[in-house]
C-alpha cells in the first residue's frame, strides 16, 4: 500500500523512481523526500500494451504512410488519409517515436550519401 491507498489504481499513473515504484498523487512526487527530477519515466495505468495483432496493424499503417511520403517526395499533404490511419492505429507515444525515427533515418541517408548540407549558422561555428 502506498500513501493514501493502494499503489495500483486505475485512476492514477505511477512514476518509476530510482528508489522503486511510487504513487504520483502529488504532481509526480515520488515520496516525501524524493525530488520530482529523480523520476525516470511515467507509466500510464489502465493502458495495456498493444497485442501482436495491434502492433502489426500499427506497423503496417506506418509503413504505408512512409511509403506514401517516399513516393510523394515528403509532401505530407498527399498522404493525409494514410497519416490519419497511422495515427488511429498506433499509440501516441509510438507515433512520436516513429516520426523522430524517420527524420533520423532520412538525415542518416543524406549524410552517408554525402548530400547533407549544414545550415549557414552551423557551418560558421
Amino acid at each position: 500500500m502506498g500513501p493514501g491507498g493502494p499503489l495500483l489504481s486505475p485512476s492514477r499513473g505511477f512514476l518509476l523512481c530510482k528508489t522503486g515504484w511510487h504513487s504520483n498523487r502529488l504532481l509526480g512526487d515520488c515520496g516525501p523526500h524524493t525530488p520530482v527530477f529523480t523520476a525516470l519515466s511515467f507509466i500510464a495505468v489502465g493502458m495495456a500494451a498493444p497485442s501482436m495483432k495491434e502492433r502489426q496493424v500499427c506497423w503496417g499503417a506506418r509503413d504505408e504512410y512512409w511509403k506514401c511520403l517516399d513516393e510523394n517526395l515528403e509532401d505530407a499533404s498527399q498522404c493525409k488519409k494514410l497519416r490519419s490511419s497511422f495515427e488511429s492505429s498506433c499509440p501516441q507515444q509510438w507515433i512520436k517515436y516513429f516520426d523522430k525515427r524517420r527524420d533520423y533515418l532520412k538525415f542518416k541517408e543524406k549524410f552517408e550519401a554525402g548530400q547533407f548540407e549544414p545550415s549557414e549558422t552551423t557551418a560558421k561555428s
